[in-house]
């Protein structure tokens, strides 16, 4: 990994590729040879940097919470691409990381050529706007290792394939482990729901159609996070909005399944640049 100072901070990150199409992406941490990683590979080979949050890893830990993780995070991921000298670029993220993305599309639409959001959806406003139960119950019993392979299931969502069953047993068991050495601080980091001002399903449908990018919904219906309907709600409401969704992926498509979500991201930028048959806009 590699360190970029954006002034304030430093934010450590991975490049790959060197196509013509940049691609950023923000999480808390990136699983090798995942998407969007393999974004910079043959067939889209695009120049793909992953970069770390802000409070996590090697990135810089601020003394004091942002008020709005999500907006902290959308401004870093402008910020890093101000210092590469990159005025426009494509955006992806998953889950949180695509949370990332809706807010930088809300605060800073002009940086992004398009959005593609997996398994990131705002969610349902039910139970409030300040975090997912999930996420509370993980941050709270993070030292118990049974309880967080639980939750890890339970978002990854149902299968009946033997092999991913036992990958995911593997991954899930090393993945508890590392939660209860995860540092207090990082372990602490709850950015809650997005866009918590709109506080209703209604008023996050507001939100949607004031967005003004190119958005690729990615999104899967065993998911024990997002919803299909979140999914939905942002495909209807965002003009010009494309969503696929899988029907036997979960909320660890990107780790499970990435070809899958790199077929429909190169279809996506094709059509933005002219090399595919356009949709038609209404």
């Amino acid at each position: 990994m590699t360190a970029m100072n954006i002034g304030d901070a430093e934010l450590w990150y991975e490049e790959y590729g060197r196509g013509d199409e940049v691609v950023l992406s923000s999480a808390m941490g990136f699983a090798a040879g995942a998407y969007p990683e393999i974004l910079a590979a043959e067939p889209t080979s695009y120049h793909v940097y992953t970069i770390q949050a802000r409070g996590f890893g090697r990135s810089t830990h601020p003394e004091r919470a942002p008020d709005n993780w999500l907006d902290q995070w959308a401004d870093d991921v402008c910020a890093f691409a101000d210092r590469l000298g990159v005025d426009r670029f494509i955006y992806t993220g998953i889950s949180h990381g695509g949370g990332i993305g809706w807010h930088i599309a809300r605060r800073h639409p002009e940086r992004l050529k398009a959005l593609i959001s997996v398994v990131g959806t705002p969610h349902d406003r039910e139970g409030g706007t300040s975090s997912s139960a999930g996420r509370r119950r993980f941050i709270e019993q993070r030292h118990d290792p049974e309880i967080v392979r639980g939750i890890l299931e339970h978002m990854a969502g149902p299968t009946d394939d033997p092999e991913l069953q036992e990958q995911r047993r593997v991954r899930f068991a090393a993945a508890a482990e590392e939660a209860g050495r995860r540092p207090e601080d990082e372990a602490q980091i709850n950015q809650g729901k997005p866009f918590p001002e709109a506080v209703t399903d209604e008023q996050l449908e507001e939100v949607y159609r004031g967005i003004r990018v190119p958005v690729l919904i990615l999104a899967a219906m065993r998911d024990g996070v997002i919803s299909p309907q979140s999914a939905l709600r942002a495909a209807v409401n965002v003009r010009g909005a494309k969503a696929v969704l899988f029907e036997d992926g979960g909320h660890m498509i990107g780790e499970e399944s990435p070809e899958r979500l790199v077929r429909e991201v190169r279809v996506f930028v094709d059509e933005l640049n002219g090399l595919a048959e356009p949709r038609r806009r209404a």
